[in-house]
């Protein structure tokens, strides 16, 4: 099986010849240590396939619209320097993002009243057809090596703190006014389900990443009625276009969010991740209640960073113990951070290997 054949396979909950793998960094900082600058001055087709081959990872990620400041073809960069990232979102808000140490901010959110509401233009997609187009041809040159291709969007629940209101005042709102959180969805969320759609019908991608964090370590963010009412509508939305499409839909969220997996499932979600383990995500329960309905992917520490090797053998093999070996897809969520050692990194890496071959 090649990359992609595999992931496909993981996604189906069918046998595979090894448990697929997605590795990733956790930053820009991260990628400097291992990588250094060199890398930086490559195209984004000999960064994409160096760091599959340096990761031995099945999975490629391209996103559409990432975290407000990255790599995306949603934000515009404003200003790129050794240092940070600024950028403007298309409803007029600003992102700072650091490189070194890793940190991202909102400077300025459009909607600090809720009338500044109304005055969010609606988005004309026609403005991402020359970046889609790019996207376009990298996705083909990436499939041509068998690797698996998914796209990012972020999702109901994040893209209007992201990009439109700010976190604390859009939790103040949902606990107060949920009409206004809706409202809110349908100016940001509504146009980037309508570019994935663009982009699945002029890209050659496999699945569309949906990142929404749900929760904090202890619990979501809200009740499983208010997810039902508000969000899970738009989930059910955006993974019945993409299956039409023929295309996989993964949902991203941190966080415990045992209690909405459930709902995640009904919504028709092919894989959850990332699984974590700190955030008590319980995989041997999940894969025993939802292991047949939905394929878990993740499952490895976002403290693998701080690991003795003997502690890393450990934690992979119960991973792969409680949530393998059919229907998983291993994933640490939050990347390779920098503080892992390149020694122990050497380590996770054998490691990894040596525990998804079947």
């Amino acid at each position: 099986m090649n990359s992609r054949e595999r992931v496909l396979r993981a996604l189906e909950r069918k046998p595979v010849d090894m448990i697929p793998y997605w590795g990733d960094f956790m930053s820009i900082e991260s990628q400097m240590k291992f990588f250094g600058q060199k890398f930086f001055e490559a195209d984004s087709l000999t960064q994409s396939i160096f760091q599959a081959r340096f990761f031995n990872s099945d999975i490629i990620n391209l996103p559409i619209v990432g975290f407000p400041g990255c790599y995306d073809i949603f934000c515009e960069r404003l200003y790129e320097g050794e240092d940070y990232i600024i950028s403007r979102n298309p409803f007029g808000g600003l992102q700072y993002w650091r490189k070194k140490p890793y940190f991202a901010k909102a400077l300025h959110s459009p909607v600090q009243r809720k009338e500044d509401l109304e005055s969010i233009q609606p988005l004309d997609p026609s403005r991402f057809e020359m970046k889609i187009r790019t996207l376009a041809q990298l996705a083909e040159k990436l499939g041509e090596h068998g690797y698996f291709i998914l796209a990012e969007i972020k999702g109901p629940f994040e893209a209007p703190w992201m990009f439109l209101r700010g976190l604390t005042q859009y939790m103040r709102d949902l606990a107060i006014d949920p009409d206004f959180v809706k409202r809110m969805i349908e100016v940001s969320f509504k146009p980037i389900m309508d570019l994935a759609e663009m982009v699945v019908d002029e890209v050659p991608i496999d699945g569309i990443w949906i990142t929404d964090d749900l929760g904090e370590r202890r619990s979501p963010f809200l009740s499983v009625e208010k997810y039902r009412r508000i969000y899970k509508p738009w989930h059910k939305q955006v993974v019945g276009r993409l299956h039409k499409k023929g295309v996989k839909a993964s949902l991203h969220s941190d966080g415990n969010v045992m209690p909405l997996v459930e709902e995640f499932v009904d919504v028709g979600f092919d894989s959850i991740d990332p699984l974590e383990p700190a955030d008590n995500m319980t995989l041997s329960e999940l894969k025993a209640r939802y292991g047949g309905k939905i394929t878990l992917m993740g499952g490895i520490t976002r403290e693998i960073g701080t690991m003795l090797p003997h502690e890393i053998d450990k934690h992979i093999e119960q991973v792969v113990k409680d949530a393998g070996p059919y229907g998983l897809i291993l994933n640490c969520g939050a990347g390779v951070p920098s503080e892992m050692s390149l020694e122990n990194f050497m380590h996770y890496s054998n490691t990894i290997e040596k525990f998804r071959r079947l």
